[in-house]
């Protein structure tokens, strides 16, 4: 398991593991680190003391060294982790620690509390512990340094490292969704109000306890100790994807069978969009648009002998529907009385200033039951060809059509 941490933490350092124990004198320092070596390190570890700073070293199977020592002065800037220790109060040692602290929060390293103790389970010894949490926002381990099993510092010290980027797996069906859609609008939102929180390897599950509760929810996640990459893999609950299905599609579709008549119906609307949408957006361009025939459309006619003079011939015809798309552009207006003489002329002013604050708020104004909006719509949809005019204009445009015919044409209907 250590070698694991190890080969991990050398993962995210360059090879070189170097962890210094720092906290106020007396705190339990140099005792740690000689415990540390005893539980942590393999037999070959090399345990040294200069100057009276105490230094532990080991060099691994996979090519890693690690180092722990005391730390005595000076900044943070040679290390790559801190193991601060701090004392209860059981023993001696209960110098400030903040000054170093400062330092240790400056220097931007990773690094874990333990407050050390002749009682780890003491009542005062876990409030020590909830207080430093609380006071630097990190966690707190309760710990006899002296005769209690220390290894567990190096995993908990590299799951205070950096998260590099957080990766999420979700269902194929919700990776063609419009970002807009309510499903992924959703989503994004409590992923932004939960990345911020996730600093360190240790704060990965913080997104998977945000969706625990949702219709997408997280069924696992790996947290990268050795990359700095989380990877979270989503799935849906039961039934969500024909509610989603649904409300994309505006229709009820419940279950396979109902996909698959929706499916149906769906066709023949995409064969109609295949043939005619170039017509009509050309008329919603220019004004006017034509859907050529198919070969299906084609009606074939029989051959037919001609003589022209002394030269004979064959006619061949044919016949086919195609539709011409013409965009009229239709004028409807209202002009309700606001009232008569002075009174009425400062209504009619009013409105005008109304609609220069906001015009979506006039539009929707009530009046006698009915929003402007709605009387101008009513005169537009009224605003129609007569059924006659319409076989009328019918008739001249196929004539237009097959005879080729320019210029001028005045139609009277």
């Amino acid at each position: 398991m250590l070698n694991e941490v190890y080969t991990s933490f050398a993962a995210r350092t360059g090879g070189k593991i170097d962890m210094v124990a720092a906290g106020p004198a007396r705190a339990g320092k140099s005792v740690f680190v000689r415990q540390y070596s005893d539980t942590a390190f393999p037999s070959r570890a090399m345990l040294e003391e200069e100057e009276g700073v105490v230094r532990a070293v080991c060099s691994g199977e996979s090519g890693y060294t690690v180092s722990l020592r005391e730390y005595k002065a000076g900044d943070f800037s040679d290390c790559n982790g801190v193991i601060f220790i701090v004392a209860d109060g059981s023993f001696g040692g209960t110098e400030s620690e903040e000054e170093q602290m400062r330092k240790l929060a400056a220097s931007g390293k990773p690094f874990i509390i333990l407050v050390n103790s002749s009682a780890p389970a003491s009542e005062n010894c876990t409030a020590k512990c909830s207080a430093m949490s609380e006071k630097y926002n990190v966690p707190a381990f309760a710990v006899d340094c002296m005769k209690g099993d220390v290894s567990f510092a190096a995993q908990e010290l590299l799951m205070s490292f950096p998260v590099q980027s957080l990766e999420m797996d979700v269902p194929d069906w919700l990776r063609v969704l419009p970002e807009n859609s309510r499903m992924v609008s959703d989503i994004l939102q409590r992923v932004r109000e939960v990345a911020p929180k996730i600093r360190c390897i240790r704060d990965c599950d913080k997104l998977e306890k945000a969706f625990a509760d949702q219709d997408v929810y997280c069924a696992s996640f790996e947290a990268g100790e050795s990359n700095g990459k989380a990877r979270y893999r989503m799935e849906a609950k039961e039934g969500l994807f024909y509610r989603v299905l649904s409300e994309e599609c505006g229709a009820d579709i419940t279950d396979d069978l109902r996909l698959m008549a929706y499916v149906s119906e769906l066709g023949d609307a995409k064969r109609f969009y295949d043939r005619y949408h170039s017509a009509f957006a050309a008329a919603e361009e220019m004004g006017y648009g034509i859907a050529a025939p198919t070969e299906g459309d084609l009606v074939l006619g029989d051959p037919e002998l001609f003589r022209r003079g002394t030269r004979c011939g064959v006619k061949l015809k044919a016949d086919a529907p195609t539709y011409h798309v013409i965009r009229v552009d239709v004028h409807s207006e209202v002009s309700p009385v606001m009232g008569d003489g002075v009174r009425g002329e400062e209504i009619a002013k009013g409105v005008m200033e109304s609609y220069e604050k906001d015009a979506e708020a006039l539009w929707n104004t009530d009046m006698f039951g009915r929003t402007f909006k709605d009387m101008v719509r009513s005169g537009l949809d009224e605003k129609r060809m007569p059924d006659e005019a319409c076989g009328k204009l019918r008739k001249a445009v196929t004539r237009i059509v097959n005879e080729g015919k320019g210029g001028v044409i005045c139609i009277l209907l």
